[in-house]
């Protein structure tokens, strides 16, 4: 839907109405706190895959019965692009603040069901069954958090912190991934095997009840965003913003996707597979690979905001394709140092690749939502983002262990995260830069100076 032509020039020239005051640290944390409780999901499913993998997919193979529980893992990213058009039509039609307020709801009760599902041994093969729709669910709730946040996020920040807002709902997600990995480190050390194995990895699933009651509290009491209530104020609504961003936005679509795959494939390749890895790969103990897990998590956490503010200065571009070269470069030689069994250096392996993650993060929420305009963002982005993830995300733990299996060599996730960056940054190379790109244009537009 274009502009409407007034006496006073188009409407995306227009003087902005004002609008009223809104509490940023709020809206931040209110759009963030459903992400938290995603990823916080995803690892725990990630560190806990071997028991899971006994619990519900029991096999005479161990190596086999691991790999079905990182196929149920991947398939409920098949689910995520139909989560994206479902959330995405009502965050563009309805309003982010209704989407990401229904969202929290099936995040928070999917993952905290699947601590209630019992046994193979006690149910047989209902209990696979259960835990693959769970996944489905957690899948179609996850395929519209991230981009409603990041909309949402985004669309409240001045033009010139734009990355430095949307950073923190990045840091909230590696958060998530940092508590559920303490988590699991503590339930280690407190409990003993058989009773950890039996009932102790159920604990944490249940805590996203609380968190999920909590999110969906600060999301209720939250306003719409300023840019989409002026999209509303001008009748600029798109009646059906899928339909309209496949025939505008198909570039931008692609772009995402592309961008997506090499961060992507590092957070479910190093982080939430890393700790089977080193477990069953490089004969370290469970404490000892979740450590190391933790260490690469909390570097993250640190670099993203001011990477993100830097990005504010120098445009987008520059950390899109320095991250991917830096990826490209530096896999084989962190899996080289992750192969010393020292706990130090294998810290270090991971922190060296998932250095080249956070350039490429930092500006992640920013240039997304910059590459479509207000009246399509959510669901322009729900396609773009959810295609890479779906594709290079989800199918990482699965591929990393499959690709070890047939080949015989543990270095076989590097070149997988060398393909991945390669991708990446040929993407990176074609995207234009939008540091000064207007949010209700989108690119080829620019702020107000």
């Amino acid at each position: 839907m274009h502009p409407v032509p007034t006496p006073d020039g188009p409407a995306q020239d227009r003087p902005r109405p004002p609008v009223a005051p809104v509490r940023h640290r709020g809206a931040v944390t209110a759009a963030a706190i459903g992400n938290f409780i995603e990823w916080y999901d995803f690892v725990l499913y990630g560190y806990f895959a071997t028991i899971i993998a006994h619990a519900y997919f029991p096999s005479g193979d161990e190596a086999a019965a691991l790999l079905l529980t990182f196929a149920v893992f991947g398939v409920s990213f098949f689910v995520r692009p139909a989560g994206g058009v479902l959330f995405g039509h009502v965050g563009d039609r309805h309003g982010r603040r209704l989407a990401l307020s229904l969202i929290i709801i099936l995040i928070s009760l999917s993952t905290a069901l699947i601590a209630l599902v019992p046994s193979y041994e006690t149910i047989g093969i209902a209990a696979p069954l259960l835990i693959l729709l769970l996944r489905c669910l957690q899948g179609l709730s996850a395929g519209g958090e991230w981009t409603g946040a990041a909309s949402y996020v985004v669309e409240h920040a001045p033009p010139g912190r734009r990355a430095f807002y949307g950073s923190w709902q990045t840091v909230t997600i590696v958060l998530g991934m940092m508590v559920a990995a303490l988590t699991s480190l503590i339930l280690g050390a407190v409990l003993s095997a058989p009773d950890l194995d039996s009932w102790g990895w159920r604990l944490p699933f249940l805590l996203s009840v609380p968190l999920g009651l909590a999110g969906l509290w600060l999301r209720l009491r939250l306003s719409e965003s300023p840019e989409f209530s002026e999209v509303v104020s001008a009748d600029r609504v798109e009646r059906a913003p899928l339909r309209a961003t496949l025939r505008a936005d198909r570039r931008s679509i692609l772009l995402c996707a592309a961008l997506v795959c090499s961060p992507t494939m590092c957070t479910y390749v190093l982080l939430v597979y890393g700790p089977t890895f080193l477990i069953d790969e490089m004969d370290m103990s469970g404490s000892r690979a979740r450590a190391a897990g933790f260490t690469a998590m909390a570097v993250l956490a640190v670099l993203i905001v001011p990477l993100a503010r830097l990005c504010d200065r120098v445009g987008r571009r520059p950390f899109l394709i320095g991250g991917a070269a830096w990826v490209l470069l530096a896999a084989v030689p962190g899996f080289y140092l992750l192969h010393s069994g020292n706990l130090a250096v294998v810290a270090l392996g991971l922190v060296v690749i998932v250095v080249g993650e956070a350039l490429m993060l930092a500006p992640q929420p920013a240039v997304f939502s910059e590459l479509f305009p207000t009246s399509r963002r959510y669901s322009g982005l729900s396609l773009g983002y959810n295609l890479g993830v779906m594709i290079f995300g989800g199918a990482g733990p699965f591929a990393a262990a499959a690709l070890i299996d047939a080949t015989g060599s543990a270095y076989a996730p590097a070149m997988y995260l060398c393909a991945g960056a390669l991708i990446s940054l040929i993407a990176a190379l074609r995207t234009p830069e939008t540091l000064r790109a207007s949010l209700r244009g989108g690119p080829g537009t620019e702020d107000a100076a």
